[in-house]
């Protein structure tokens, strides 16, 4: 199957509805096999996720995003790997924020 025919039923209202449902309920099945998933089925889950955090973020009104991203794929691997190193820098400054003075009653670990 074409890559581009994946990914544009991967973004589409329906699967977005269905993937979101899935990961709500727990039981309810994307495929008709529960197990050894084919490597076209492993793809189409990474694809649902992945536009499912894009989508995520547009609503939240993130940074960077916007539908003309989203349309455009050099542009979303762009904000991906924006998001990735914006998270990374934010873990970064939160875990040298972490103080511990092990033994004091006065310890404070700030997350």
């Amino acid at each position: 199957m074409n890559v581009t025919v994946l990914k544009k039923i991967a973004k589409s209202d329906y699967w977005q509805v269905i993937y979101n449902r899935a990961k709500e309920i727990g039981t309810l099945k994307l495929f008709n096999n529960d197990s050894d998933l084919s490597g076209i089925q492993v793809f189409f889950l990474y694809l649902l996720q992945m536009y499912n955090i894009l989508y995520q973020d547009l609503a939240e009104k993130r940074d960077y995003i916007s539908e003309e991203v989203i349309e455009d794929d050099i542009r979303t691997e762009a904000y991906l790997l924006l998001r990735k190193e914006l998270r990374d820098k934010k873990r970064k400054k939160n875990n040298k924020r972490e103080v511990d003075t092990s033994g004091n009653a006065n310890s404070v670990i700030f997350r």
